[in-house]
């Protein structure tokens, strides 16, 4: 056998042996943002979130929920092998983004915001606490009616508005975004033999 022969056999042997999982691992994940990005099927923005954020396409408002898929590289050697490569994501909350279900609260209740809401978690902090601290800081009654969160600049005229929504617990749709379709594994698969050969 030629000498020029053996190098390029045993390349692909070594190639055959370990497959250019980083590339595919990047790809994979590139397709499943790509499926929050597309939000085909996803059922659309309830009118209270719209309400809250303004109009847009549901798991978008932020690009949290997309920039969190990636390849999962700090993997035990006893969970994956030299051969496998996983894509994750670091979101907390995307499991039931993806499977849909329901919230309940842990304490009392779920504080939902209402319209307007996020402008004053801009001056205030993401977190009802800071944003009824910021209220009162800034000269506003807050008070509770029914299950409603309310506050009023503390001068004659000023109208009362509705801050949050108390809710014992809240259905999430099911957006599913976290899967390869049959054309996409295609084309790993497909990217896997043009690296081989």
């Amino acid at each position: 056998m030629s000498d020029g022969v053996t190098p390029v056999l045993e390349g692909l042997a070594h190639e055959l042996e370990n497959p250019p999982l980083k590339k595919i691992g990047v790809m994979a994940s590139e397709m499943i943002r790509n499926h929050i990005y597309r939000g085909e099927g996803f059922e659309p923005l309830s009118p209270a979130t719209q309400a809250y954020r303004g109009r847009g396409r549901p798991l978008q408002d932020t690009g949290g929920r997309r920039d969190s898929v990636t390849m999962v590289e700090s993997i035990t050697p006893t969970v994956l092998d030299v051969d496998t490569v996983s894509v994750g994501t670091t979101a907390e909350c995307a499991p039931i983004h993806n499977s849909g279900g329901v919230i309940t609260a842990k304490k009392n209740w779920l504080w939902i915001p209402a319209a307007g809401t996020r402008q004053l978690e801009r001056s205030y902090g993401r977190k009802p606490g800071d944003v009824l601290k910021g209220l009162r800081g800034d000269d506003c009654w807050v008070y509770r009616v029914g299950r409603t969160v309310c506050y009023r600049k503390k001068r004659k005229g000023s109208k009362a508005r509705v801050v949050y929504y108390l809710k014992k617990s809240v259905r999430i749709p099911k957006r599913e975004f976290f899967y390869i379709t049959n054309d996409e594994a295609e084309t790993l698969l497909e990217e896997i033999i043009n690296d081989i050969v």
